[in-house]
């Protein structure tokens, strides 16, 4: 025989495989031709008393095939006589075996004939399917296992079979998203299933943005939040959601931190992976109902791979995808949140009621205007004030000067005082300027899966009032994902995410808080007209604007400047985001992937022409000439009009990543590899301008007009006698701060990285992960230009050890072990000196530049070295189960202040200088109480996560020495970065200490040297001061519980937040009234009659050599901020399945939740809410309504 050899050596790669299929090909066209051609074949049969023996011999025969069959057993049966002509092969032989127990099967062209076994007895099966919640499964797949034999269950989970041969037999159920179950059939007329969702969809994988890897192979300490979990609550943003779900995940106050601060001046914020991808934009961006899954990595082992900007931690987000074949899915939610009417009462905001303010107040004048023993002639010092015009003068004061003057009799007094302890100027602010405040977001999405197609589409509307006229914040977020299979080896993804955002509110810091006036004023007149006052920092009762024609009163209202002042913010945020995946054999592949920002915020800050504001300029900037009665004027700026001022910031930021990915397990030895580049750019840049005589409506305006040096050179006003600080209080704070550059930062970054995990029977794992990191920041020194990170770990999978085998009662148990080092970048510092634009020279008309910092040659990452103990179990048929973490974070080349020469320029920098440390433990806990064994029963779970950190700093170069360095938010070795410092107070002074007689009833300080002292201790050592805590939580616990019961369910979820401190409620001395409410502490100061008190005394007993403001930073003022709260509480209803089946629906679920109740219980002794520092948040209340078909 010939054989034929192909050499391929310097043939293509693939040729090979190539002549290989097509040789295939050849032979299934001849197998196949050739089988037709047979079975196609006509033959003649005569058959008379003759065995099926010699009637298939002689088939076989005429037609040519092979055919096999046991002769024996053939040469026993008789064949019916018959006889044939011209029938194709197939024909003959169902004639000729018809009546016999005996059939035929053709088999890649071979005729086995054999004897049929016996028929057995069909039996019909039937059952229900439900989820681990007990809820019906509709659509599951049921096949007899080896055929094609299979029903669909209902929209009920219901579903009927028919067994052909029951014994042996074997039911395959499938679901999407679900484990596939196999169950054995053992005579069981009915069959109650539950499905448990798929591995790779939740807890039993770790994504962490690189990779999706088995839990039983990470080494490190992750925790993972699912969707599901995620839609017990609505949050607004996915951040609030996250609250409670991960232990070690703090988001207190403004703050966002995993197991603690890492820096004191760099980013503490953890880094934002989307879609395997880190993004620049905000995690409260993010479609709150579009995501997945969400995995926090917070140590090394886990977070290392992000190399510089993982010491802060990692939150990987994965978005939806669709997960039903063959159907386009349609799932709609909407909330409404309806918010608890905002508290405007005097008391609950810690200030004086109307008619409290009126009494303190007229003591106080009653001393000012008659038994003052400080000022000789109080009226005349008063008149002072009155004529300036920029000193506030409230309607009381002023009365009391007319009754000084005798231009009021005492009746007269007392009819203006009672008339203003009626007057609620808060209460009627929140009738007439808030609203109930109200925020609807839909979201809808289109999902559709084939074969090889997957896409999303994703529509988020949002809409909130504010509670507050003319305002509004709506915000309209699209995604559009797909992925495609362009061949069985290649795989085409693209993302697209854009946020369109618009909100109005008002630009004026004045009219939005009621809080910044007397409590006794009036908003409105009794006909309803509005009441004009004078804004703080001017009077109304001045008279300039009447005798001088030119200037504009200077009278002001609250809601009235609520629609002359506005702030328009438009946001357009885009991410383009693209991936191949080339599959080149099986557990080898190479992707890569890039994204691509667009963040763009526009602010218009549109002043009309009758606001406060412009009436403001135009009589700073109106010039008095000449003579009287012959004045002329000159006005600087435009007489007509309002002014524009924009703020254009823009951002553009891509990343591009190519990674190789190996995984494959050899018999008992399992290795996951990837490795690969990625390279990052980030630019900022933006505008600004300011427009002046604008006209909207018209779109006209007249800036060219204006002379910008003049006004800056213009100094004082003629605006008042005594002249008026124009450059001061108007160039500077409503013209500078628009004119000039915006500086543009551009960074561009390099890394390189490689990860492996080796896993030994399942039992043993070994990981190392490695990342070199460059960035234009650095580079001065070439041996800090990159930066290698690292970390190794190690875990062991005791319950798959065989000695373990038969511990029933344990499920799982993993002991997991882990050190790396991972990095931050602070980006207000750069190796290089650097200069920055700023506004235009007013003598030269020419760009300025500022030096912002000397060169720093020796500039390093910030590193942090994280050591993790960790252990996984689940127990009880997983009735129970968690996780134990302890770590300890050590932080070195810290960015932290150092003193320079002043010969450089600059007297201090930031520079590598600190070292810090956290340590703490983490536990996650969830129990399952009860089970639902069937759908309706009685469920119960409860999960807890608790979370300790300590914090402290270890080193620092240059430290604080005196006590005003370290009150104001200073940094100190051996104390955390959130250490909280205050002066020691000795009480009030009740025997004149201070020297005089005026230091009766002020403060009193502590000495180091145990002395007591009421004069300033801010500039004496740090030795006069206390350690009084640190306002980061210490310690939280969360716990949330969730039960069902026949479509009902409730949830909801308490937290503690404890070990830390806050200053709250200082009392601030004070000599004269001031302008304002007046907090309500100030009733109980000290008077010779009241000497058992800590408020200071005011008005005739304060100190009128003024004060230095220890006293507020004192320790009296420190209170524990430890609380306990319910965070919110959800009551849910699914409607059943049978209704929903009559009208086209899949599942229909309404909810009822509220959010922010009030304290269960607060350690502070001062009622402040530790959250706000003040009154508590307002209740919300929300309606949810999701279905989907």
């Amino acid at each position: 025989m010939t054989k034929f050899r192909f050499y391929v050596r310097k043939m293509p790669h693939n040729f090979e495989k190539i002549l290989c299929k097509m040789r295939f090909t050849l032979l299934m066209v001849f197998i196949c031709g050739f089988s037709a051609m047979a079975s196609s074949q006509k033959v003649a049969l005569q058959v008379q008393n003759a065995t099926l023996k010699v009637a298939l011999n002689q088939l076989k025969n005429q037609a040519g095939v092979r055919m096999l069959f046991d002769a024996d057993k053939a040469d026993k049966v008789a064949c019916a006589d018959c006889r044939l002509e011209n029938v194709e092969l197939r024909e003959a032989l169902d004639r000729l075996l018809e009546g016999t127990s005996w059939g035929y099967q053709e088999i890649d062209g071979v005729y086995v004939v054999r004897e049929l076994p016996p028929m057995a007895q069909a039996v019909r099966v039937s059952g229900k399917v439900v989820d681990e919640d007990g809820q019906p499964l509709p659509g599951v797949s049921v096949v007899l296992k080896g055929t094609t034999t299979g029903v669909v269950t209902d929209v009920d989970g219901n579903f009927t079979l028919m067994l052909p041969d029951p014994e042996g037999a074997v039911l395959v159920f499938s679901f999407v998203g679900m484990k596939t179950q196999e169950i054995v059939y053992a005579g069981q007329q009915t069959l109650n299933i539950v499905m448990k969702q798929e591995i790779s969809e939740l807890e039993d994988v770790v994504v962490t943005g690189y990779q999706t890897i088995v839990r039983e192979k990470v080494t490190g300490s992750t925790s993972t939040v699912t969707s599901r979990q995620l839609e017990e609550r609505y949050t607004p943003n996915l951040l609030d959601n996250l609250e409670g779900r991960v232990a070690g995940l703090v988001t207190y106050g403004d703050k966002t931190l995993i197991r603690g601060s890492s820096s004191m001046y760099a980013e503490t914020e953890p880094l934002l992976v989307v879609d395997g991808l880190p993004i620049e934009g905000s995690i409260e961006d993010l479609n709150p109902y579009d995501i997945e899954s969400v995995t926090v990595l917070k140590d090394a082992a886990a977070a290392a791979i992000y190399g510089a900007r993982a010491s802060n931690g990692v939150i990987v987000v994965t978005t939806k995808k669709a997960t039903k074949e063959g159907v386009t899915e349609i799932q709609f939610s909407g909330n409404l949140t309806i918010y608890e009417k905002k508290n405007m009462d005097y008391h609950d905001n810690f200030y004086m009621s109307p008619a409290e303010q009126v009494d303190v107040e007229s003591a106080y004048y009653d001393y000012y205007f008659f038994r003052n023993r400080d000022v000789a002639d109080p009226v005349g010092s008063f008149e002072q004030e009155l004529t300036n015009g920029y000193s506030a003068i409230s309607p009381l004061q002023y009365a009391y000067y007319r009754y000084a003057k005798h231009e009021i009799d005492e009746a007269e007094l007392e009819s203006i005082k009672t008339d203003l302890r009626k007057n609620n100027f808060a209460k009627e602010f929140g009738e007439n300027a808030l609203r109930r405040q109200y925020l609807q977001q839909y979201n809808l999405a289109l999902r559709t899966r084939t074969d090889r197609f997957n896409s999303s589409l994703v529509l988020n509307y949002k809409r909130d009032n504010n509670g507050i006229v003319n305002s509004y914040d709506n915000a309209v977020n699209i995604s559009y994902r797909m992925s495609y299979d362009v061949k069985k080896w290649l795989t085409a993804s693209f993302n697209f995410n854009g946020i369109l955002a618009k909100a109005k509110e008002s630009a004026s810091a004045y009219a939005t808080d009621p809080f910044n006036m007397p409590a006794y004023y009036r908003l409105l007149n009794e006909d309803g007209s509005y009441n004009y006052y004078a804004a703080p920092g001017f009077n109304q009762y001045d008279t300039l604007d009447d005798e001088n024609p030119a200037l504009k009163p200077m009278d002001f209202n609250h809601l009235e400047e609520l629609g002359y002042d506005s702030r328009i913010t438009d946001r357009r945020n885009m991410r383009y985001q693209g991936e191949l995946l080339f599959k080149i054999i099986d557990g080898l592949s190479v992707n890569t992937s890039f994204v691509y920002e667009t963040e763009r915020q526009n602010i218009s800050n549109y002043s009309e022409a009758d606001s406060y504001v412009m009436r403001f300029l135009r009589n700073v900037y109106t010039i008095q000439q000449g003579t009287a009665p012959n004045y002329t004027y000159e006005y600087m700026i435009p007489e007509q009009g309002g002014k524009l001022t924009t703020e254009d910031m823009r951002g553009e930021y891509w990343t591009w990543r190519g990674q190789l990915n190996f995984n494959r397990t050899f018999g008992k030895h399992s290795v996951d590899f990837l490795g690969g580049f990625e390279f990052r750019e980030t630019k900022y840049k933006g505008t600004k301008g300011i427009l002046l005589g604008y006209d909207d409506q018209l779109q006209s305006q007249s800036t060219t007009s204006v002379s910008f040096p003049d006004l800056y050179n213009y100094s004082y006003t003629s605006f008042w006698a005594v002249g008026y600080p124009a450059r001061q209080w108007g160039y500077s704070d409503y013209i500078e701060p628009y004119l000039g550059l915006v500086p543009e930062e551009l960074h561009h970054y390099a890394s390189g990285y490689m990860n492996l995990t080796y896993t030994y029977d399942n039992r043993y794992n070994l990981f190392g992960s490695f990342r070199k990191d460059y960035a234009d920041l650095f580079g001065a020194n070439a041996k800090f230009r990159g930066k290698p990170l690292w970390s190794v770990g190690a875990s062991w999978n005791l319950s798959n050890e065989y000695f373990l085998n038969e511990v029933k009662w344990l499920n799982s148990l993993k002991l997991r072990l882990s050190y790396g080092k991972t990095g931050n970048i602070y980006q207000g510092a750069t190796s290089y000196m650097t200069a920055s634009t700023g506004n235009i020279n007013y003598y030269t008309q020419q760009p300025v530049a500022t030096v912002d910092s000397p060169a720093n040659p020796n500039l390093k990452w910030e590193k942090t070295a994280t050591t993790n103990v960790g252990v996984d179990f689940s127990l009880l048929d997983h009735r129970l189960r968690g996780s134990f973490d302890y770590y300890y974070k050590k932080g070195t080349d810290i960015f932290s202040q150092r003193s320079l020469d002043v010969s450089k320029g600059f007297t201090s920098m930031n520079m590598n200088m600190a070292d810090m440390k956290n340590n703490g433990v983490e536990i996650t806990l969830s129990a399952d109480w009860f089970r639902a064994a069937n759908e309706g029963d009685f469920a119960w779970t409860t999960s807890w996560t608790a979370a300790y950190n300590k914090n402290e700093i270890t080193y620092m170069e240059v430290q604080a020495t005196r006590a005003y360095e370290l009150v104001n938010s200073g940094f100190q070795i051996g104390y955390p970065t959130s250490a909280l410092f205050s002066y020691r107070y000795a009480g009030l002074d009740q025997v004149g200490a201070i020297g005089t007689q005026d230091g009766l009833g002020q403060p009193l300080y502590w000495l180091p040297d145990g002395t007591t002292t009421g004069i300033d201790v801010s500039v004496a050592s740090i030795a006069s001061l206390v350690y009084s805590g640190q306002t980061d939580p210490k310690g939280n616990i969360a716990m949330d519980n969730t039960l069902r019961y026949k479509g009902f369910s409730l949830n909801f979820m308490m937290v503690y937040y404890g070990g830390h401190k806050m200053r709250v409620r200082q009392y601030a001395p004070m000599w004269g009234m001031g302008f304002g409410p007046l907090d309500d502490y100030y009733v109980d100061s000290w008077t010779p009659e009241n000497t058992d008190t800590d408020v200071p005394g005011i008005g005739e007993w304060a100190y009128v050599r003024g004060f230095d403001g220890t006293y507020e930073d004192t320790d009296i003022f420190v209170q524990p901020a430890d609380f306990i709260k319910i965070r919110n509480i959800t009551l849910g209803y699914d409607v059943p399945k049978s209704f929903l089946q009559q009208i086209g629906m899949d599942n229909l679920r309404v909810t009822f939740q509220i959010d922010d109740l009030p304290a269960l219980w607060k350690k502070n002794k001062v009622g402040v809410d530790p959250e706000t520092l003040g009154i508590r948040n307002q209740m919300t209340y929300i309606v949810g309504l999701n279905f989907n078909f």
